[in-house]
């Protein structure tokens, strides 16, 4: 319903801008031709009334032509179909709109000759908008100005449009990203809190505390898309705590994040797939203990994000779960939101796997 109305509204913007450019350059117009006709006529009553019919009669005709050219979607015909009917209907607008300003002329103007022809010379004219000629000219440009503006807000549509689908398409992501976070860490986490109420039923409360802290950020509107980096690796946090009752000795976490570096808005779901594919592909391939290492900062105007774990990089799980998934969904919400203004890279050195991500600030909100 919200999009409707927004659709609504954005037309209605539309229609009252073209109004404002109309009454705006029709204004100019009247100012122009009563300047240059002024040294015509020396009568400075007769003067602005002249203007008046001129330029009142000018914005009826023209409201007339646009509502033709809308009525015939000449926008969308072939150019040289426009310009065909451009050139016929200003030249048949304008000798129509010159002739009702030459009666209203001859209306307010008592010294009129009694004798006028369509093309003659009257009495206070002479000026270079007063011809005959003028009037098909001057609708001619209008013509192309309306034109051009109908082409520009039509462009404008199709690039909202564009982007209301980009914004969709990334919370149909958002929502995948979710289903996709590990369902067997659901399912250990529950394990773990049954085992703990025989064994320690103490530690229950802390592991039920940390699991709806996690649940709270993944149950985030599907209007967020984006988050304070500091909200993100939160919700990393709890996660790893519950892994950490479940893992006990067996993980060890560090987090280090610059309260600068926290500050800044990404991408929601940053983080989480990357702390995920750590543990789910870090305990197979490292030695005891798992050590998980999570760290932002801000170097060389771009917010640096690394998520690092002992072991080796595994291509494929025997299981047939590999890290592609979770780096992928990071790379497609990447690539969706900071096209060409980040970096993901990732490296096997000295017993760590390392996946670190780069974003230009130049491309982030700031969370006050």
């Amino acid at each position: 319903m919200t999009r409707f109305s927004l659709s609504g509204r954005a037309v209605s913007l539309q229609v009252l801008s073209l109004a404002g450019l109309q009454l705006l350059g029709w204004g100019l117009y009247g100012v122009v031709y009563y300047l240059t006709l002024r040294p015509y006529q020396p009568f400075g009553d007769i003067l602005w009334k002249q203007t008046l019919i001129a330029t009142s009669t000018g914005l009826l005709v023209s409201t007339l032509l646009g509502g033709l050219y809308w009525s015939l979607t000449l926008r969308q015909r072939h150019p040289a179909v426009q310009a065909l009917l451009v050139l016929g209907a200003s030249l048949a607008a304008g000798l129509v709109w010159y002739q009702v300003k030459a009666w209203g002329a001859d209306w307010v103007n008592p010294f009129i000759a009694p004798v006028t022809g369509p093309g003659s010379f009257r009495p206070g004219e002479g000026s270079i908008l007063s011809g005959a000629a003028a009037f098909p000219i001057v609708l001619f440009a209008w013509s192309g100005l309306y034109l051009g503006l109908a082409q520009w807000y039509a462009q404008q549509r199709q690039e909202r449009r564009l982007l209301q689908a980009d914004a969709e398409a990334q919370r149909a992501q958002l929502r995948m990203l979710r289903y996709q976070l590990n369902p067997h860490f659901f399912f250990n986490a529950l394990n773990t809190i049954g085992a703990l109420a025989d064994e320690n039923p103490q530690r229950v409360k802390t592991a039920v505390r940390e699991l709806s802290g996690f649940l709270r950020y993944t149950l985030l509107d599907d209007e967020d898309l984006d988050a304070p980096l500091h909200d993100e690796v939160a919700a990393a946090e709890h996660y790893l705590a519950v892994e950490k009752i479940r893992f006990e000795d067996d993980l060890h976490v560090a987090v280090d994040l610059d309260a600068e570096a926290g500050r800044w808005v990404v991408p929601s779901f940053l983080v989480l797939p990357l702390v995920e594919n750590a543990v789910t592909h870090g305990q197979y391939t490292s030695p005891t203990p798992l050590c998980i290492r999570v760290t932002g900062t801000v170097a060389e105007a771009a917010l640096v994000v690394e998520v690092a774990n002992t072991g080796h990089w595994r291509e494929e799980a025997p299981n047939g779960d590999g890290t592609g998934t979770g780096l992928d969904n990071v790379r497609r919400r990447l690539k969706a939101q900071h096209p060409d203004q980040h970096r993901l890279t990732f490296r096997e050195d000295d017993g760590w796997v390392h996946v670190r991500i780069e974003i230009d600030t130049a491309a982030l909100d700031h969370d006050a």
